[in-house]
């Protein structure tokens, strides 16, 4: 299903998209619908119980969305995936070592999925993105 928009844009905006649309040789609603789709990636393929997570984020005020970006693997988590990923180099893994090391991978890559998120989305409410020294900033005051 598709939806139709009309949407105004300043010239200011338009003639850059204008010039890379030709560039490119595609329609200006084709390389607006591309840079919309870069900008908020869908969440098909990922587990339901992730998008349900992801979709969560789009309820939060931007305080929150600013806590989520201080998130942080917990780091006897990460000492316990760099400690499976080196024994997984010289040996070969137990079932419940693997099943661990796959639900810990899970867990992280739920954490940063979840930043990535949330910075998509404070951007979409017009806030600044941080620079990773700001991020750091902010992850030092949520921990």
């Amino acid at each position: 299903m598709s939806q139709t928009i009309t949407l105004t844009l300043p010239d200011s905006f338009f003639q850059p998209i204008k010039r890379t649309a030709q560039a490119t040789n595609q329609p200006v609603e084709e390389l607006l619908v591309h840079a919309l789709q870069a900008s908020l990636p869908p969440l098909e393929g990922l587990s339901e119980e992730m998008i349900e997570n992801l979709t969560a984020l789009e309820t939060l005020d931007d305080q929150s969305l600013w806590r989520v970006m201080g998130e942080t693997v917990p780091a006897a988590l990460q000492r316990e995936l760099s400690a499976l990923l080196e024994r997984q180099q010289s040996a070969a893994l137990s079932v419940a070592e693997r099943e661990r090391l796959a639900a810990g991978q899970r867990q992280a890559d739920l954490v940063m999925l979840r930043k990535a998120r949330a910075a998509v989305l404070l951007r979409f409410r017009g806030k600044r993105i941080p620079t990773l020294t700001e991020l750091d900033q902010v992850t030092d005051h949520a921990t």
